[in-house]
C-alpha cells in the first residue's frame, strides 16, 4: 500500500520516533516482568519485538531511519539473529509514496512535471527504497529509470539521528559517548547519499574507473534529466537476488554471477580503495548468463591509504606472531586504548584475532565456501564475547568497510556457493592461518 502524506516535520517526526521508543520500551518491560516468571527465558522475543516495532516505525518515516533499518539487516556484531531476520524486510517490503506525491517531489526539484521532461512516466512506483523510489519513463525510443527521493529526506537526516541516538544504547548495547563518532559517519555517509548530484558524480567516476571489468555492467546516467533530488538512468535489464535465485537458474550461472560480484569487489577495494558501500540485495540486477549490473553509488566509501594498509594488515597472519607489532595496529584502528590495562590489551588482542581471521577466512582459504554453518557459528561466538564488553571498538572508518564485506558475505549465503577468493592484489591474505 503507497502513502499519501510522509512526515516530514522534525514535530511530526519526532512525534513517530517518540512512538516507537515507547513501543521498544514497552517490549523490554514485558520482557522483564516475564523473564522473573522464567529466568531461563532468553532475548529472542523480545529482540523480535523490538526489531518489528521498529521496521515498522521505520518504514513509515522513510529516509535516514529507514536506512538504518536497511544497515541493521547487515549481520553483524552486537545483534541477535532474531533481530536481523525481521529486519531484512527493510531491504524488499518497503511500501511506496503514491503517484501523486511522486509528480509532487519532481517538480518541486526538477522545475517541471514529469510529462514535459520525458515522453512517457508512470507515476506508480515500480520499487521503492530506503531514501527514494524508481519510476519506469521513455524518452527518444529510449526506457529510463528515474529514481525520485522521498520528501524531507535530506532536511531531516540530522533531525532523526539525533533521536536515534537517543535510543540506540538499548539497541546496541554501548554508552553514548562511544556511539557518537559512528553516528557521525553514519550521519556523513548518509547526507552524501541524499545528494542525488553526489550520486551522479560517483556513479559516472565508477563507471569510468571499473570499465574494463569483464561480467558487470552500469547503466548510462542523464545529467540534464537529473537534479539533487531526481537521477535518470538507463532501465536495465537483470532481477533482483530473491527473483534470480527463485528462477532456478543453473549452478554455472549462479556461481559465474558470485565470481564477477566478488571480482568487481576485489578492484574496488584493492586498486580504487573506494567502494560501494550498500551491498544490500536491492542494488544489484542479474542477468540471465550471470552478468551482474551495479545501480546505486549513493554510499561511498573511500580509505585513505594509512586506513587501507592497517586494515588489511589484521587479515595477515604473521601480524599476530608478534604480539608487540600487532597491538601497535590494534592501537592505531581504535580497537584497544591507551587507556586499556595489560590484562585487557591481551584478551582484546586475542578476540579481535579470533574475529578478524574469521572475517578474513575466505581469503585465507583460496575458495570458500558461504554456507558453512560452521564459519556463521564462530563468526556469531566470537560477536557474542564481543557484545559482552557493552562497548564499541574500532575505527568508525571500520562501519561501512566492514558492512561491505558482512553485505556481500549474506549475499553469497544467499546464493549458496563456493567460489574462488584468493586475492590476486595482495599475496600475504592468502596465506593459511590457524588461531589458537
Amino acid at each position: 500500500m503507497s502513502q499519501d502524506k510522509l512526515p516530514t516535520g522534525k514535530i511530526e517526526r519526532a512525534s513517530k520516533f517518540l512512538k516507537t521508543g515507547l513501543k521498544v520500551g514497552a517490549n523490554y518491560a514485558k520482557h522483564s516482568v516475564k523473564s522473573l516468571l522464567n529466568k531461563d527465558m532468553d532475548r529472542t522475543e523480545l529482540d523480535e519485538a523490538n526489531a518489528r516495532d521498529i521496521f515498522e516505525g521505520f518504514a513509515e518515516l522513510k529516509g535516514s531511519a529507514l536506512k538504518l533499518a536497511q544497515m541493521l539487516s547487515m549481520e553483524g556484531v552486537n545483534f541477535s539473529e532474531s533481530f536481523t531476520n525481521v529486519m531484512q524486510k527493510a531491504q524488499y517490503s518497503v511500501p511506496p509514496m503514491s503517484g501523486p506525491m511522486s509528480v509532487q517531489s519532481f517538480k518541486k526539484s526538477m522545475g517541471k512535471s514529469p510529462e514535459l521532461v520525458y515522453d512517457s512516466f508512470d507515476p506508480n512506483a515500480f520499487k521503492a527504497a530506503s531514501m527514494g523510489q524508481v519510476h519506469k519513463a521513455t524518452k527518444d525510443g529510449h526506457l529510463l529509470a528515474v529514481k525520485i527521493q522521498y520528501p524531507g529526506v535530506a532536511d531531516s537526516i540530522r533531525s532523526d539521528l539525533k533521536m536515534v541516538k537517543s535510543v540506540a544504547p538499548k539497541i546496541i548495547h554501548a554508552s553514548q559517548s562511544e556511539i557518537k563518532p559512528y553516528f557521525e559517519e553514519v550521519e556523513a555517509r548518509l547526507l552524501e547519499e541524499a545528494d542525488y548530484r553526489q550520486e551522479l558524480r560517483n556513479s559516472l567516476e565508477f563507471k569510468e574507473n571499473c570499465k574494463e571489468m569483464e561480467g558487470v555492467v552500469f547503466p548510462n546516467y542523464y545529467a540534464e534529466m537529473s537534479s539533487d533530488r531526481v537521477i535518470t538512468m538507463d532501465w536495465m535489464e537483470g532481477i533482483h537476488l530473491k527473483e534470480f535465485l527463485e528462477s532456478n537458474p543453473s549452478r554455472e550461472i549462479v556461481l559465474k554471477a558470485a565470481n564477477n560480484l566478488w571480482a568487481i569487489y576485489e578492484f574496488m577495494m584493492h586498486k580504487l580503495k573506494k567502494l560501494n558501500a550498500d551491498p544490500h540485495p536491492g542494488n544489484f540486477l542479474f542477468q540471465e548468463d550471470g552478468t551482474v549490473c551495479l545501480l546505486d553509488f549513493g554510499c561511498v566509501k573511500r580509505l585513505s591509504d594509512e586506513l587501507y594498509e592497517d586494515y588489511f594488515l589484521l587479515a595477515d597472519p604473521d601480524l599476530f606472531k608478534d604480539r608487540e607489532k600487532a597491538k601497535e595496529v590494534l592501537l592505531r584502528l581504535e580497537i584497544i586504548r591507551p587507556t586499556d590495562s595489560p590484562e585487557k590489551r591481551e584478551h582484546l588482542t586475542n578476540l579481535f584475532e579470533r574475529l578478524i581471521s574469521l572475517i578474513a577466512k575466505p581469503y585465507h582459504a583460496g575458495r570458500f565456501y558461504f554456507n558453512d554453518a560452521k564459519f556463521y557459528d564462530d563468526m556469531n561466538e566470537v560477536n557474542m564475547e564481543i557484545a559482552k564488553l557493552r562497548e564499541l571498538r574500532g575505527s568508525k572508518d571500520f562501519l561501512f568497510v566492514n558492512r561491505t564485506y558482512f553485505g556481500l558475505y549474506a549475499i553469497f549465503r544467499q546464493m549458496d556457493v563456493e567460489i574462488k577468493t584468493a586475492c590476486k592484489y595482495r599475496d600475504f591474505l592468502n596465506k593459511e592461518v590457524v588461531v589458537n
